[in-house]
């Protein structure tokens, strides 16, 4: 499996859906249920697009870690500290306006905590992981007779406790990326863990409703799954060389599509709404906030190609 195709091909149609279900419910309040999500006490398919994107940083981290088996301890924690002050950088400056509250955890914090989780685990075995992601879920079971729900409620995505509960997504895609660099996408340890976490999830299930708000452990077995499946498809199609580059182009540079969303759309809305005094200024038909969303997607898509020309240039 080529890490620029098919990767980040996956990585780029998550960057797309997260961008658009987060637009359109922006621009809408009567969106029809398929295009809904974050919805407390239901689950829609918008609610995927987040775990697919972590589940793909996951398969993306065993591809930068295994580069760099051989690299000096120097180098490596170096990246690795880059890569974190980046995220965490953007997370901050954009957590007012992403998760409504300076230093609240949004999407950007949230996978620079998961990617320092995943580099501290990554030297443990497959099978000791799958151990450490079957405590968690157990944790939160604990969480529940304990009455402590309620540390999630009242945050964007459930919190910084939340992120605890998200760390199986990426460090399934970690794992499952160790296999496909090695062996391939089916191979056996691959069938395996994917196995194992159908059972967690049929396990759990019987404890635990399927939860997006608070993560609920249901919610990420099923997410983990319904992400493989998605890149088992993208895997098969680009195998039949019929997906276009520019999804690839996408998924080389998901953080810029989501802080072009916020310099763009999200903080112009927000700041004319706190001047205007309006919660919501925009309630189009949803027909339109999905027109108005895929048409935001082709400015962005635009802006970046126009961003590489410049660079390119100008490094020659």
């Amino acid at each position: 499996m080529d890490r620029n195709h098919a990767i980040d091909t996956f990585r780029g149609l998550a960057i797309i859906g997260m961008v658009f279900f987060t637009v359109t419910l922006r621009l809408s309040n009567n969106l029809p249920e398929l295009l809904r999500h974050n919805v407390r006490g239901s689950l829609h398919l918008g609610d995927f697009v987040l775990p697919m994107f972590l589940f793909a940083s996951g398969l993306s981290l065993a591809y930068f870690l295994k580069k760099r088996e051989k690299e000096e301890q120097k180098p490596f924690f170096r990246d690795v500290v880059n890569r974190f002050v980046k995220l965490a950088l953007v997370g901050i400056s954009l957590s007012f306006f992403s998760a409504n509250g300076f230093f609240e955890m949004d999407e950007v914090m949230l996978s620079a905590l998961l990617f320092i989780a995943c580099i501290a685990l990554y030297i443990l075995d497959w099978k000791i992981i799958l151990g450490v992601i079957f405590f968690i879920n157990l944790s939160y079971i604990l969480l529940m007779q304990l009455d402590l729900l309620s540390i999630f409620m009242g945050h964007y995505l459930g919190g910084y406790p939340a992120a605890l509960y998200y760390l199986p997504v990426m460090l399934t895609g970690l794992i499952l990326g160790k296999g496909i660099v090695s062996k391939g996408l089916w191979c056996k340890s691959n069938k395996i863990i994917i196995s194992v976490i159908f059972s967690f999830l049929i396990f759990f299930w019987i404890f635990i409703p399927i939860n997006k708000m608070s993560a609920s452990p249901t919610f990420i077995m099923l997410s983990i799954l319904f992400s493989f499946l998605i890149i088992a498809v993208v895997i098969l199609i680009m195998g039949n060389k019929i997906f276009s580059n520019e999804l690839e182009f996408i998924g080389r540079k998901p953080l810029r599509y989501w802080i072009m969303m916020f310099i763009i759309f999200i903080i112009p809305v927000r700041i004319y709404d706190e001047f205007s005094g309006q919660v919501l200024s925009f309630q189009l038909p949803w027909f339109i906030s999905v027109i108005t969303s895929l048409g935001l997607m082709i400015i962005f898509w635009g802006t970046s190609h126009i961003i590489d020309y410049f660079t390119i240039k100008n490094k020659i």
